[in-house]
């Protein structure tokens, strides 16, 4: 974009119009005949209290948001729900090399591995200065993050610019949570005392003749796809991971009616623990990349019923290969390691992370489901299965009951005339 290299466009910090530490932030974005650039950034985003805490290494330091809504007064123009687990899997959506060395510079998550030159079949994430995925205890001082709101908000990515003369009271409300017990540090025993302050960056082009111009090339029509969530709970089977379980078949046949009228491109599959405490394994640290994962379970299946038919043939995607191959095929690139998708890990020729238990720890923590819809959906039926293992530790998904969470890319426009503007699913 040549206003770039004009000298007309100003980067300007906006401080949160009200604040709540640890709970809330709304950016005001005010100003008459200028346009906002898309590319806002929410900046400093993290905790302080604890030394040397080390931030959720799934998500890093943007694990704190669980909101995220733009507004035009009363109007939603855009939102994420969900934002953790569906960050979660925006940074396993990349390739190693990038997730390693570039985004989490930006997240302070730690996804991205190498192969450590002195220890034979240890794969690691081994970025230097450590202490810049870590927490300090005094505000100023500590470790944040930063994220791109287009990556999160695709709206931003529709449009070259948000004229303040169509929306003239754009707003930004994030929300947050920082209780130890979410997950946000490693160590749930380890001290969050506040936030860091967030700040809002966003270019600014304020010259009228300019802005004139890009309104009329704006047009009147704008497409994109959001991402919308539904979640459906998967009961924990009779018996508990008791002796009674082993080999059992979980079946659970369900309907999305929150995409009913719409339409769909990709539709994504995260299974949570519907207790996150189980994460921890009964103690204080989260094992493997905790809450966040998408948990694999045992001799899993899933098949997908749109408008009366089957998506996949036969009886659905039954192994974890297939569902690999699927999420490749559907969505791109994705960070992998050995068992990244599987129930069980054996450790003996290759691991993950710190230690050997680490690595077993982080298998079948990457195990999604995605699929090219590609409809509009009448009638969505989804029939998700697993077999039980006799199994006594703490975090057992194969057992457990789930939260089966999907996030759908969903067709929505903007209409723009003389009086305004409205929003439309197309």
């Amino acid at each position: 974009m040549s206003f770039y290299s004009s000298g007309d466009v100003v980067t300007k910090y906006v401080d949160p119009k009200s604040f709540l530490d640890g709970s809330r932030a709304v950016f005001h974005l005010d100003g008459h005949h200028l346009a906002y650039l898309p590319n806002m950034r929410l900046q400093n985003l993290g905790v302080f209290g604890q030394a040397d805490g080390v931030y959720n290494k799934l998500v890093g330091a943007p694990s704190i948001i669980e909101q995220i809504v733009l507004y035009d007064g009363r109007t939603e123009l855009e939102r994420i729900n969900k934002f953790g687990l569906y960050r979660a899997f925006q940074l396993h959506n990349m390739d190693n090399q990038h997730s390693r060395s570039y985004a989490s510079q930006r997240n302070l998550h730690q996804l991205g591995f190498e192969m450590k030159q002195n220890t034979p079949g240890l794969l690691d994430f081994d970025l230097r200065p450590a202490g810049r995925f870590k927490t300090t205890t005094v505000r100023d001082t500590s470790s944040a993050g930063a994220l791109d709101l287009r990556e999160v908000l695709p709206m931003l990515n529709a449009v070259t610019h948000l004229p303040s003369d169509v929306f003239q009271n754009l707003r930004l409300e994030v929300t947050f949570n920082t209780a130890a017990a979410a997950q946000i540090l490693e160590d749930t025993t380890h001290t969050i005392t506040g936030q860091t302050l967030p700040v809002l960056a966003v270019d600014i082009l304020d010259s009228k003749p300019i802005v004139d111009k890009m309104n009329r090339a704006l047009g009147s029509r704008l497409a994109w796809l959001s991402v919308e969530h539904d979640q459906v709970f998967l009961p924990q089977m009779a018996n508990n991971g008791g002796a009674n379980d082993s080999l059992v078949k979980r079946e659970n046949v369900h309907k999305l009616d929150g995409y009913k009228n719409k339409s769909v491109e990709r539709l994504l599959q995260i299974k949570e623990e519907a207790d996150i405490a189980k994460y921890l394994g009964g103690g204080n640290s989260a094992l493997g990349f905790g809450r966040y994962m998408s948990n694999a379970t045992q001799n899993e299946s899933i098949q997908y019923r749109l408008n009366g038919r089957n998506v996949i043939p036969d009886t659905g995607i039954k192994s974890p290969m297939q569902q690999l191959g699927q999420m490749v095929d559907t969505y791109g690139e994705c960070v992998a390691y050995p068992g990244s998708n599987q129930t069980d890990l054996d450790p003996g020729a290759i691991y993950i992370g710190e230690s050997a238990a680490d690595g077993k720890n982080k298998g079948g923590n990457l195990a999604y489901n995605g699929i090219y819809l590609g409809e509009r959906i009448m009638d969505l039926q989804i029939t998700f299965s697993n077999v039980g293992l006799q199994d006594n530790t703490v975090r057992r998904p194969s057992t457990d009951s789930l939260n089966l969470h999907y996030f759908a890319e969903v067709k929505k426009g903007l209409i723009i005339g003389n009086n305004g503007y409205n929003l439309v699913y197309l």
